[in-house]
């Protein structure tokens, strides 16, 4: 009689905890139905018994397991089975475990059924960034590969230039020096001329020059922080340089667009397209200070002002998404960039982002 009773304690007590830990198993989903007739298929040449016991562990069958697994454990201990099964269920139910990433989902690049272009270095092996460290290649060499890069003061450039300062031999060293300098003294001298030229426009009322001006001004603040040539402890005051003369600017700009009579005359259109590189530089500025929301909202009208024509705008809105985490609207902002496929280097990140 008390075996009975305990038995169907068991039964009743195991029934009604495997219902409830249900609702921490995935009941069916495509992509779990596909996973357990994966692992059927991986024991097709096992015997009828071992098929029999693997199919417990399938996600259609945890209540099944659920109950067999509670009946064992409540009738395997009574009383005692009964609390610690129910306790166990709770925990089961309750507990939360820190999320980790366990599938990257790496992309096959086999599955895309087509061949990326090749990218090769323009310079192939003997390319000017390992020409000038390497120890064994001449001076004169070296030298050339300097002029060269002097020729194009871009990021990249700069980085290896910089680099040149380190060096043990005097004259590539000075070379390298020489080379910052003038790039430096260039922009120093840009910039006092457009201030002098923003004060006179001011003095004299002149809203086009002022104009003129302060978009001159961001650009070569801009460049000063793009170039890398400005000092690390100076990078936050020349971007609100930037943002202040882009202001101005844009400010000036909308007024002279109103006193504008004909639409679509040529000065309409010139001032159409300042103000929309004004807003890309905005954005871009809001880009690195991590105002996401603003550098959208302005690459967002720089796009519109030219009507929907503005590509080079869409590249910068797939970053920002892309360090929000919003990793669909990438994909599909990028899926619309037509132009970027003919970039060699892009095209394979591309079509990762497309077909993802």
């Amino acid at each position: 009689m008390i075996l009975a009773i305990h038995t169907l304690i068991s039964i009743v007590i195991a029934f009604f905890i495997s219902k409830y830990v249900k609702k921490r198993f995935i009941q069916s989903s495509y992509q779990v139905n596909k996973q357990d007739l994966h692992r059927l298929q991986a024991i097709i040449d096992e015997n009828q018994f071992y098929k029999m016991l693997f199919r417990f562990s399938l996600h259609k069958n945890n209540f099944r397991s659920s109950f067999l697994y509670f009946f064992i454990f409540n009738f395997s201990m009574p009383v005692l089975g009964y609390v610690t099964s129910i306790l166990l269920a709770k925990l089961m139910v309750d507990m939360e475990y820190t999320e980790k990433v366990s599938n990257t989902n790496i992309l096959n690049l086999d599955e895309f059924g087509i061949s990326f272009l090749e990218v090769e270095r323009v310079f192939g092996e003997g390319s000017l960034n390992d020409l000038i460290h390497s120890q064994y290649a001449p001076k004169s060499k070296k030298l050339r590969a300097l002029n060269v890069l002097s020729t194009n003061i871009s990021p990249a450039n700069l980085r290896i230039i910089k680099q040149t300062l380190s060096s043990t031999d005097d004259e590539i060293r000075m070379f390298g020096y020489a080379i910052i300098d003038k790039a430096e003294k260039r922009l120093a001298k840009n910039i006092n001329k457009e201030l002098e030229r923003l004060k006179a426009a001011d003095n004299a009322h002149n809203l086009h020059d002022a104009a003129e001006a302060s978009k001159e001004l961001a650009f070569l603040y801009w460049e000063l922080l793009y170039t890398e040539l400005s000092h690390e402890s100076l990078n936050e005051e020349f971007l609100d340089q930037v943002e202040t003369y882009a202001l101005i600017s844009r400010r000036h700009y909308l007024i002279l667009l109103d006193e504008i009579v004909e639409e679509n005359s040529q000065e309409h259109l010139q001032i159409i397209n300042t103000l929309s590189k004004l807003h890309l530089l905005l954005g871009r500025v809001y880009m690195k200070n991590e105002a996401f929301e603003q550098a959208l909202t302005e690459f967002t009208v720089a796009q519109e002002l030219l009507d929907n024509d503005a590509n080079f705008v869409l590249p910068y809105m797939a970053e920002i998404y892309f360090l929000m985490g919003k990793y669909n609207i990438v994909a599909s902002i990028l899926s619309k960039l037509q132009s970027l496929s003919i970039n060699s280097t892009i095209y394979p990140i591309l079509e990762q982002w497309k077909r993802a």
